[in-house]
């Protein structure tokens, strides 16, 4: 099998994604719980929802194809 090599590109744009997707989680987690709401869950989805939107867009955006 051959395997792309694990560039700097990906590295920063893997970050980038999870670090945005743990901030939208937490601050959809905080307005689920504001109005008393106690243990809602939704956290977990929208990180992921929001880290695999984010790593398509910058992964698009930042294109390297030759």
């Amino acid at each position: 099998m051959n395997r792309k090599p694990l560039t700097t590109r990906t590295v920063v744009i893997t970050t980038a994604s999870m670090i945005t997707g743990s901030a939208v989680g937490t601050a959809t987690e905080t307005v689920a719980a504001y109005p008393g709401h106690t243990g809602s869950g939704v956290g977990p989805a929208i990180t992921a929802i929001a880290a695999l939107w984010v790593l398509d867009k910058l992964n698009t955006l930042v294109d390297d194809q030759e």
